[in-house]
C-alpha cells in the first residue's frame, strides 16, 4: 500500500492563496512574507487539492512562486484547475526566459521607443505627457503590447511617471493596469543603475 502525507500540497495551496490575494486584493505578499490564514482541515476538504499536490511535486518553493506570478500577471481564470495546463507551463517558461534577459529586453524596448520618437518627431517627454481626455503615448504603446510590462515598471523606477499618471488619469483601463504594475513590480528583478544608464544613453 502506497502511503503519502495527507497534507501534501498544502504548502503549494498557501502559496497560491497568498499570491492570488496579492494580485486581487490589498494583501501584500512581501509585507506578510507570504503568510495567509489557511487550515489544513479546509485544504483536505477541497476537491481540487490534488492539483496542488501535483504542482508541489513538480516545482520547488521558489519555482512555485514564479509559476503562480507568471500566470497571475497574464490574467484570465486563475482557478487552480486551469493552471494545470500546457498554456500555464508555457507562460512560466516564457516568463523565466524573459526574466533572464530582462536588461536585454529593456534595452530593445528603449531602442524601439527611441525610433518611435524619431519617426513621429516627438521627444521622450512627450511619451508620458497626459493630454486632456486621452491616454499618454507610452500607455497606449503598452496597451498595444509594443513594450513589455517589465519595461514600463523599470522605466517608472527611473523616471517616476506613474504617480503623475495616477493624478491625471481616471478611467477603468488605467485603473486595471496600475494595479497590475503595482502588484507585479516587487517581483521584477533588474539592475537599476544599469537601467538608468541605458535609459539616459538610449532614450533621453
Amino acid at each position: 500500500m502506497i502511503m503519502y502525507d495527507v497534507n501534501e500540497g498544502f504548502d503549494a495551496y498557501k502559496t497560491y492563496l497568498a499570491l492570488k490575494q496579492h494580485f486581487t486584493s490589498d494583501y501584500d505578499y512581501f509585507k506578510y512574507n507570504g503568510k495567509v490564514r489557511a487550515k489544513s482541515e479546509s485544504f483536505l476538504k477541497r476537491n481540487d487539492k490534488f492539483f496542488f499536490r501535483k504542482l508541489q511535486k513538480k516545482y520547488s518553493k521558489d519555482e512555485l512562486v514564479e509559476f503562480f506570478v507568471s500566470n497571475f500577471i497574464v490574467g484570465g481564470n486563475n482557478w487552480i484547475g486551469n493552471l494545470i495546463s500546457k498554456e500555464s507551463e508555457d507562460n512560466y517558461a516564457n516568463w523565466r526566459k524573459s526574466s533572464e534577459s530582462i536588461t536585454y529586453n529593456f534595452h530593445n524596448d528603449l531602442r524601439w521607443l527611441s525610433d518611435y520618437c524619431s519617426e513621429n518627431d516627438i521627444s521622450s517627454n512627450d511619451l508620458i505627457v497626459v493630454s486632456e481626455n486621452d491616454h499618454p503615448i507610452l500607455l497606449k504603446l503598452f496597451l498595444q503590447n509594443k513594450i513589455t510590462t517589465e519595461t514600463v515598471i523599470i522605466l517608472d523606477s527611473v523616471l517616476g511617471f506613474v504617480r503623475y499618471w495616477n493624478a491625471k488619469i481616471d478611467d477603468i483601463i488605467w485603473d486595471e493596469k496600475k494595479k497590475l504594475l503595482n502588484n507585479y513590480k516587487s517581483f521584477v528583478r533588474y539592475d537599476i543603475d544599469k537601467c538608468k544608464q541605458l535609459t539616459k544613453d538610449t532614450l533621453l
